[in-house]
């Protein structure tokens, strides 16, 4: 038996041993990294950061985050676990070409939140690049202050695992072929609801739609503004909660709904100035509205609400804010 003098002898040892160690064999860190100036070979540790997200992110550990200590450009990424990327004190860019930008297919247990990035998808007229944030499988996913361009479709959100809940809040998406789009990714899920408040959604072919069979995102015709059509085989309830937003001057419709089981409600939207509709519906898609709470005009034309709430005042508490 090991004595405790002999034990002390073995001290210095041991203390070194542990040093010489990296960090990651003793488990991922909880809050990572990444700098302009970085390396991915490092520890992601704020005294040497790694240089792309994707470096970063299999050293943070499940429900960890990633920051950004200095501007830069930090690549696509895509994510499997519950994470949290902030970057929203400095430029944290996601810069890509004919791909995707951020992809979430995580489980079915997990929540994810962007904040405070440039997501650029450099095309300009003729977008190559697809998604700028692509949700296929997650809980929960928070979007917020975030700008997003220049891609076929700014959002996507077509869950095929898991029914997936999404918030926007505070984002400027602009010059894409869809602003955001909400449909199920397959018949897999029970349902996906998006929650838009406080968002700019301006100059993109079509700026938001909802559709129950599915998506067609990459070609966001006048006819389709991204969702597809009954011969999909898809049909699942989709939704989307659209409060305090700015949708404006998108080439084709404002607001798009598709499909018996699609449903948007607006409350305190301005709506303005889309070249074809407002707010437009089709294969029985519904529109309901909160009453005298929404400015329509400007547009093309636009679509009546089908479905209606009263603005009561339990019902303005709710929705402002």
């Amino acid at each position: 038996m090991l004595t405790l003098r002999r034990v002390s002898k073995f001290a210095p040892a041991l203390v070194l041993i542990a040093l010489a160690v990296p960090s990651s064999a003793f488990g991922q860190a909880t809050r990572t990294w990444v700098s302009g100036v970085g390396d991915d070979a490092n520890p992601c540790s704020r005294t040497a950061p790694c240089k792309t997200f994707a470096g970063a992110i299999s050293k943070t550990a499940n429900g960890g985050e990633i920051n950004c200590l200095d501007p830069g450009g930090f690549g696509g990424v895509t994510i499997g676990k519950s994470l949290t990327i902030k970057c929203h004190y400095t430029e944290g860019g996601v810069l890509v070409s004919g791909t995707n930008a951020i992809v979430i297919n995580a489980t079915a247990t997990d929540k994810v939140t962007l904040k405070g990035l440039d997501i650029n998808g450099i095309g300009i007229g003729a977008q190559t690049s697809l998604s700028g944030v692509k949700v296929l499988s997650a809980k929960h996913v928070n979007i917020f202050d975030n700008e997003i361009y220049r891609f076929q479709s700014g959002v996507t959100i077509a869950p095929t695992s898991a029914a997936t809940t999404v918030v926007l809040r505070g984002n400027h998406i602009h010059d894409n072929g869809l602003g955001v789009v909400t449909a199920p990714g397959s018949n897999a899920i029970t349902f996906v609801s998006t929650v838009l408040r406080w968002n700019e959604i301006q100059d993109n072919s079509c700026g938001v739609s909802t559709g129950a069979f599915g998506t067609n995102a990459s070609t966001p015709t006048t006819t389709d503004c991204g969702t597809a059509s009954s011969a999909s085989g898809i049909n699942k309830l989709a939704t989307s909660n659209l409060h305090h937003n700015g949708i404006n001057l998108n080439a084709n419709s404002g607001v798009f709904i598709r499909g018996a089981n699609a449903t948007a409600e607006l409350a305190w939207n301005e709506v303005t100035n889309n070249s074809l509709f407002g707010v437009h519906r089709v294969d029985s898609g519904n529109f309901r509205t909160i009453t005298n709470t929404n400015t329509i005009t400007g547009n093309g034309a636009t679509d009546a609400p089908n479905l209606s709430t009263a603005l009561t005042k339990r019902a303005a508490k709710r929705h402002r804010g």
